[in-house]
Formats: C-alpha cells, structure tokens, sequence
C-alpha cells in the first residue's frame, strides 16, 4: 500500500512538472520553480511597507516549501528538527504583533531557519543532532552548503546533464523569440502613435498602461533582479542537504583529529594559569565583598544611587563571565591531559566556576534590587535573561566534570527556548501593567 502511494505521487508530481522541464526528477523541477517564488518573496517582505507581518507570512510559507520538498522526496526530518522548526516559527509569527529585540530578532531567525533546513535534512555533523560541533553546522547552513550549490537550481531548471540537445533547441527559438521582438520594435515606433492619434480612447489606454508600468513594473523588475540570487541561495542549502552535496566540508572525524592535534600546551602551564585567574578574582571579592554583596541583603552602599549602583560594573561582570566560559573552553581543548584525567585541572575548573557564578550573581542581585525600587523595563529584562542563560551554562559545566552529558546542545537549546520566550510574550505590555500594579501599590517609585 506504501509503495503504491509513493509511486501515486511521483506519477501526479510527473504530471504537474511535465509541460515545463520534461527531462529532469519532478520534485526537483517542482520545487526550484517554488523557490523562484520563495526568493521573490523575500526580496517582497523586505522592501514592503508592512515588513513585520509579510515576515510572519514568509516564515510560514518557507517551513511549508521545505517540509513539502523533504516529503516529496521520501526524507523524514530527524526528532530534533521539529524543536528548530518550533524556534523558527516562535521567532517569525510573532513578529507581525510585537517585538522587544527588533535588531536582532530578523538576523536571528535568518541563521535559526538556515539550520533548521540543514537539521530537518538531516546534514548536521552529529547524527542529525546539534553537538559541540554546533559552531561548524551553523557555518555549514548559512555558507558552505548553499553557496557551493548555488548554481543547481539554474541546472535543474534547465533539465539537467542529459538535455544538452533539447537546451540547445531550446536556445534557438528563444533567439528567434528574441529577433522578432527586436524587428518588432521600430514597427511598433511607428504604429502606436498613429493608433493613439486616431482613437481618444486607446491613447488613454496607452497613457494608463505607461502610468502603470513606471510605478509597478519597474518595482517588479528589480524585485526579480534580487531574487533570482537569493532563490539560489535557498534552493542550494536545501537541496544540498537532500542530496548530500557539498555537505562534507567538516567532517566529524577531521574534527576529532584536530581537536586531538591542538592539545599541545603542557597540563602545569593551563592549571597555572587557571590558578592565577581564580587568584586575581579571589583577591577582588576580597577587597569589594562589602560593596559587591550588599546587595544580597538588599543595602545601597553609602554615595550611590540605585541606578549607578545597578550599572556600575554590570555589563563588565557579564563580559567577565563570557571571557571565562572561553578559558574553561580553552583550557580543557588545549591541556595535553583530558579533562577527565587531570583531577587538578577539573578542580580548577570548578573554582572558576563557582567564583563566576559569584560575580554573576552579584550582578543579578544589583539589578534585582533597582528592578524592586523603580520597576521593569524591557532592557532590565533582557541582561537578566543573559545572566541566567550564563549561569546555567557554568552549572552545566561545573557538573560535567564528574558525568558526561551533551553539554553544549543543552546549553544551546536551553539558549533558543529562552530566545523563544522573548519572541512569544509581549515583554513590553507585561512590564508595563507588573509597573502600573506595583505603583498603585506604593511597591515602586
């Protein structure tokens, strides 16, 4: 019963392709032409009036052409793809009603919709999951595998490898087309305004379609001038991923091998350095604790408002704690030892830890206590968000120290879905009915 509605829908797919590119698979055919208009879609979304709902529009047709496209070609996306569709969708809809992170959110759901097509074709380099080679699938989807497929989609089109004979017919009525056209042009010079001047009504005719023609066409034209790149760019990543082409640029094994290679620096120099970095962070908590943890027990330090309290320092702390995640990453790629060997370097590790979740804590405990006196603010939210998202990657890895589990996909997922929530909720009217409640309450100023 499988196979006869397989071969059912091949033999309807041959039936709908057939009167334009005879020669090549249906589904190919089909689909490079849908992406023709998925390309001028794009171009569409970002040069039209109302950008943020067409986007919405977009992202649903674009899910739609792709899932179409891996149907049509027998493909079941991998389990994980459907959580990236998810990210996609909870970052493209909602921005037809609200968004709180406007220069980020369309970059963002670029990349996230570049992978997921990579993931829902099941070309991602760890069994079709996100892994700790996250960094090189990302490089895959939005570079690698679209541009060094960026001509299939005109092969296709145009019938494939074995239609040389039939395109070069073709070739030669489209230049007969094409001579006639031009002969046809000064004979129309001449016949035009003689019409017009004979006929009051057909010389309004032509004024109207002239009128329409500067106003549309040319709009037109040059939408299709930039679709036609970004179509091939779409159609490429897609159908490379189908067809496993050019999709091998990073190998997992090639990866393995370097990441062996690059662990060159001996294991006394990294716990050395470690030691001195949790040194010069003990030293500072030290000397600062009182103004650091004053806000734990929820005291302004003397000479500081609430606002210059909460910001002094704070996005300095963030960066302290992303400077730190690099060195954990960097001292456990490049120690000779591997982490699970070196018992010094794993405590170390730890101490690093522990004292960065100290000083993103004393961040958060900052923010908390101006967020408690003059209210919230969509940009009181978002660093917080960071910080917890921060936070849990350094528990993530405090305890990978003694068990193994896929660290960096959880970190990155748990990433998207608080990504997600910014997209989703409407951040802004929250924050201002939690104020306008609080005020009346005398809970802020």
């Amino acid at each position: 019963m499988n196979e006869n509605a397989q071969e059912g829908r091949q033999e309807c797919l041959s039936r709908i392709c057939a009167p334009f590119f005879p020669e090549c698979e249906p589904v190919d055919r089909l689909f490079a032409v849908l992406y023709l208009l998925a390309g001028y879609g794009f171009i569409y979304v970002c040069s039209s009036m109302e950008f943020e709902r067409n986007l919405a529009v977009f992202t649903v047709f674009y899910a739609a052409v792709v899932l179409l496209y891996l149907w049509g070609k027998e493909i079941r996306p991998p389990r994980e793809s459907w959580f990236w569709l998810a990210v996609m969708l909870s970052a493209g809809i909602p921005y037809a009603f609200w968004s709180v992170l406007s220069l980020l959110q369309f970059p963002a759901l670029m990349a996230v919709a570049a992978y997921w097509t990579l993931s829902a074709s099941g070309r991602l380099l760890k069994d079709g999951q996100t892994s700790r080679w996250v960094f090189f699938d990302g490089c895959n989807a939005l570079f690698v595998v679209p541009f060094r497929n960026f001509g299939c989609q005109m092969r296709v089109l145009s019938g494939g490898a074995g239609a040389e004979e039939k395109r070069q017919k073709a070739s030669g009525r489209f230049g007969g087309i094409l001579l006639g056209m031009v002969i046809a042009l000064p004979v129309l010079v001449i016949i035009l305004p003689l019409l017009s001047s004979a006929d009051a009504g057909f010389q309004h005719l032509l004024g109207s379609l002239a009128s329409y023609g500067s106003e549309h066409l040319m709009v037109f034209f040059a939408c299709l001038f930039f679709a036609v790149p970004v179509s091939c760019y779409l159609f490429g990543l897609i159908f490379g991923g189908i067809h496993r082409r050019n999709t091998d640029c990073f190998r997992e094994e090639k990866l393995e091998a370097d990441a062996e290679a690059v662990r060159v620096v001996p294991d006394t120099a990294v716990c050395t350095v470690l030691a001195v970095i949790c040194l010069v962070y003990g030293l500072f908590m030290g000397i600062q604790g009182r103004y650091l943890f004053s806000a734990f027990a929820g005291r302004l330090p003397e000479s500081f408002t609430y606002s210059e309290y909460a910001r002094r320092g704070f996005f300095e702390l963030c960066q302290i704690g992303a400077w730190n995640l690099i060195f954990a990453g960097l001292a456990g790629a490049c120690s000779r030892t591997d982490r699970r060997k070196h018992r010094g370097l794993g405590v170390l590790t730890v101490l690093m830890s522990v004292l960065t979740l100290l000083l993103l804590a004393t961040a958060v405990s900052k923010m908390g206590m101006y967020i408690s006196v003059y209210g919230l603010t969509v940009y009181r939210i978002l660093p917080l968000l960071f910080l917890l998202w921060m936070m849990l990657v350094f528990v993530c890895l405090i305890l990978r120290q003694t068990r193994e589990f896929p660290m960096v996909r959880l970190c990155v997922m748990a990433g998207a879905v608080l990504f997600c929530l910014i997209c989703i909720c409407p951040v802004e009217h929250w924050t201002q009915l939690y104020n306008t409640w609080a005020r009346a309450r005398g809970l802020i100023v």
